[in-house]
Order: C-alpha cells, then sequence, then structure tokens
C-alpha cells in the first residue's frame, strides 16, 4: 500500500527532470542577452543574371563578426546579427522561438544601390545558435547573386563589449 502512494510522487518527480533542465528549456524561449561571436561559411555562391556581382564570394569563404544582445531586447536581436558584417538590416518577419529561428531580412550596404534579401533557418539553445542563411541580391547594374551560407553564434560574454571608434568606412580608426 504504501509503494502505491509513493508511485505517483516519484513518476511527478521523473517527469519535472531537475531544476537545471527545467532552467535551460526555459533559456532557450529566447537569445541571452550580452556579447556574441557569429560566424559564417559560403556553401555556394552564383549570379542569377549572368552578370559579375558587385560583391564576390567563393564557396568556403569565412567570417567572423561581434554583435550584441541588448538586455531586454532579447527576443529581437539586431537583424544584421543574421546578416554579416556592413549590411543595414530591417526585419520583415521574425520567429525565435522554442529554439527555432525562422527570419526575413530586408539589408542594404553602403554603395550597393538596391536590396540583398536575407532568409535565416536554424535552431538556437540561450547561449548558441546554427543555421543557414540565403541572401539574394536585387541591385540594379552591380550583377545579381544568390549566396548560401551555414552560420553559427555564440555568447562570448554577458555584457557588450564597447563599440569600437569607427570612421565613415567602417574600419576601425588607429
Amino acid at each position: 500500500m504504501r509503494g502505491l502512494i509513493l508511485l505517483p510522487l516519484l513518476l511527478a518527480a521523473a517527469c519535472s527532470g531537475g531544476g537545471e533542465e527545467n532552467k535551460a528549456a526555459e533559456a532557450a524561449d529566447s537569445l541571452q542577452a550580452g556579447q556574441w561571436e557569429m560566424s559564417s561559411e559560403v556553401s555556394a555562391f552564383r549570379s542569377t543574371d549572368k552578370a559579375t556581382p558587385a560583391l564576390k564570394a567563393v564557396a568556403g569563404d569565412k567570417a567572423s563578426v561581434p554583435a550584441c544582445i541588448e538586455a531586454g531586447k532579447e527576443d529581437k536581436p539586431p537583424a544584421e546579427m543574421f546578416a554579416g558584417l556592413g549590411y543595414e538590416c530591417d526585419y520583415k518577419d521574425r520567429y525565435i522561438s522554442g529554439g527555432r529561428i525562422n527570419l526575413s531580412l530586408e539589408c542594404e550596404r553602403e554603395a550597393l544601390e538596391g536590396k540583398v534579401m536575407v532568409s535565416v533557418q536554424g535552431t538556437y539553445k540561450g547561449d548558441s545558435f546554427e543555421g543557414t542563411s540565403t541572401a539574394t541580391s536585387f541591385l540594379p547594374g552591380d550583377g545579381d547573386f544568390v549566396m548560401n551560407s551555414k552560420i553559427s553564434g555564440r555568447r562570448t560574454g554577458p555584457a557588450c563589449a564597447a563599440p569600437a571608434d569607427e570612421d565613415k568606412k567602417g574600419k576601425a580608426k588607429a
């Protein structure tokens, strides 16, 4: 009889998991605020209009850029975080929930006339992200392209690093 009374308590404890597991699951409801390092590797790059694109990339090109998610904005990290260095972007669609990310961005880049549309799909934990992105350009006179990349990110610290003093070309001043 005593065993029957304890059985529901044991089942409830088993189903609830540990406190740490529940905290990790809760943390996956958003990307954590703080300093991030985003990395990308081009998996494919091709012209879509038979012109030579102003931007050039080849499979295997890699890049790594810092990013910051401000406290209180975990549900809307900066769109540029997913597009790469040199882009200014706005969200067109944004879904970041339950460990999944699905984004549509409209981006511009200095010295290029037109838009670059970026779609991102991936998965995340509170402190890391993995996924793919597809950038499609609409650049009158600059050569249109489609670029596919593998992207990832990891949180490197709880506070955002101070931005580097930059000139108008985006290069750090000496």
